[in-house]
């Protein structure tokens, strides 16, 4: 890993710490790059089952390395953009990509690319006091790291304009009344709720859940009829699992299935 990023395996669990507090977490070259090779050592195991991203110290991610920004006025338009692509597409769309379950757990700043970073997972948890916004506007600079897809996924055309066109700053509360976090939970509880959200997923049928997942993600691509085709491809491998096994044991049994993610 770089030292901006850590990764960390227990219990099938994989939390990814964007670790530069002193910055924000913002998305230097350093952190980048090991958001990268840590989504690289995800894939390389059979040990995971779920991956949480997190952030070191007051932010989650304030977005782009705007100091970095200022070091590189050299760079043509054209290798600018180029950089971009990359960057988002090693941080941002490699989250999306990811096979397995996907969490983002928010207690800070979320801001510009940030939110770019959480929502590439398949779910964000925030602490109610948590800040969102589209700042890009307040340095100059238009939607980057998917945002465009991504906010608009979560809150229809209009309110993600809306967002853009003002910058406006929502708390974790805010965020999710407007659907774009799952849950806000009290600063007080918000570890322990978020712990335990992320243990229920890992805990479940892992090959099933990344089936459901994929499907999901490409619903809106689809019609009726594909998607249904899609579901039957995906069911007719979960039902090979050994998970689909223990699942029919227990329900047999009157008991609660222990997953093996296999």
């Amino acid at each position: 890993m770089s030292d901006d990023v850590t990764l960390d395996v227990t219990d099938g669990v994989a939390t990814v710490t964007l670790d530069n507090p002193e910055k924000m977490n913002a998305l230097s070259p350093g952190v980048v790059a090991g958001v990268d090779r840590a989504l690289g050592e995800v894939r390389e195991r059979d040990d995971i089952r779920c991956v949480v991203v997190e952030g070191a110290g007051d932010a989650f991610c304030a977005g782009g390395d705007i100091g970095g920004m200022n070091e590189r006025e050299d760079v043509s338009g054209h290798e600018r953009a180029e950089g971009i692509t990359e960057s988002a597409t090693r941080v941002a769309y490699g989250l999306y990509d990811c096979a397995l379950p996907t969490v983002a757990t928010v207690d800070g700043y979320c801001v510009g690319a940030g939110m770019g970073v959480a929502l590439s997972c398949d779910v964000v948890l925030a602490s109610a006091d948590a800040t969102f916004g589209l700042a890009f506007r307040n340095v100059g600079l238009s939607l980057d790291y998917g945002t465009s897809y991504l906010v608009t996924q979560a809150v229809g055309p209009y309110k993600a304009k809306e967002l853009a066109l003002t910058a406006e700053l929502l708390s974790g509360s805010e965020a999710a009344e407007l659907g774009l976090v799952n849950h806000a939970y009290a600063p007080g509880e918000f570890d322990a709720k978020a712990d335990a959200f992320v243990e229920t997923v890992a805990e479940g049928p892992t090959v099933a859940l990344e089936y459901s997942l994929h499907n999901i993600d490409r619903a809106a691509r689809r019609t009726v009829e594909e998607a249904i085709e899609a579901e039957s491809q995906a069911q007719s491998f979960a039902t090979q699992t050994r998970d689909h096994e223990e699942g029919v044991a227990a329900f047999a049994e009157d008991r609660e299935p222990d997953f093996e993610g296999r």
